[in-house]
C-alpha cells in the first residue's frame, strides 16, 4: 500500500511538472548573479560613478526577469526587447517586479568568455540609447543575466539587463 501511494504521488508530481507553464526560475534554473554578471554590474556602476551617479543594486526579481528573457530569446530563436508572445519588455518585467520606471538593455556576443563583461559595458556605453539607460538617475536596481546557446544556427551569448527605479 505504501509503495502504491509513493508511486502515485511520484507520478502525480511528474505529470504536474510536465504540464506546468515555465516560470522564470523553472525556465532559467537560476536567479543568482554569477561572476561575469557581477563584473558587468561593477562595470555599469564604474561608469555611473564617473558621471556622479549612485550605484545600481542587484535585485533578485529583476535578475529573474532578465534571465527569463535571455532564456526565452534562445529558446524562441530571436533577439529583441519584445517578448516571444508579443508583450513589450515592461509588461514582461512587471510580471516579476513592480517598479515605477523600467529600462532594458540587450547584448549579443559569440561567447561570454574572459573580457566579455568589459566588452558588453563598452558596447552599451557606445550606443546612445543603451548609454541613456545605464546613466539614468531614475534607476537604482538592476537584474542582469547571460545565457549561451544557439541563435539562428550560431553559438551566441545573450545578455539582458533590466533596470528599475525604487518602488
Amino acid at each position: 500500500m505504501r509503495t502504491v501511494a509513493s508511486l502515485t504521488l511520484a507520478f502525480g508530481c511528474l505529470v504536474a511538472a510536465l504540464f506546468t507553464i515555465p516560470s522564470a526560475a523553472a525556465a532559467s534554473g537560476k536567479a543568482r548573479v554569477d561572476n561575469r554578471e557581477r563584473a558587468m554590474v561593477r562595470g555599469i556602476n564604474n561608469q555611473r560613478s564617473r558621471y556622479g551617479l549612485g550605484s545600481v543594486r542587484v535585485s533578485s526579481r529583476l535578475a529573474r526577469a532578465a534571465d527569463y528573457h535571455s532564456w526565452d530569446m534562445l529558446d524562441g530563436d530571436f533577439f529583441a526587447h519584445t517578448s516571444r508572445n508579443g508583450d513589450s519588455f515592461d509588461r514582461r518585467v512587471r510580471r516579476f517586479a513592480n517598479h515605477r520606471a523600467l529600462g532594458e538593455t540587450l547584448a549579443m556576443m559569440g561567447s561570454c568568455g574572459r573580457g566579455s563583461a568589459r566588452s558588453v559595458v563598452r558596447m552599451w556605453m557606445n550606443s546612445p540609447g543603451h548609454r541613456a539607460i545605464l546613466l539614468s538617475s531614475k534607476f537604482s536596481r538592476i537584474g542582469l543575466a547571460k545565457r549561451t546557446g544557439s541563435l539562428n544556427g550560431n553559438q551566441a551569448c545573450l545578455i539582458t539587463a533590466d533596470f528599475g527605479s525604487r518602488r
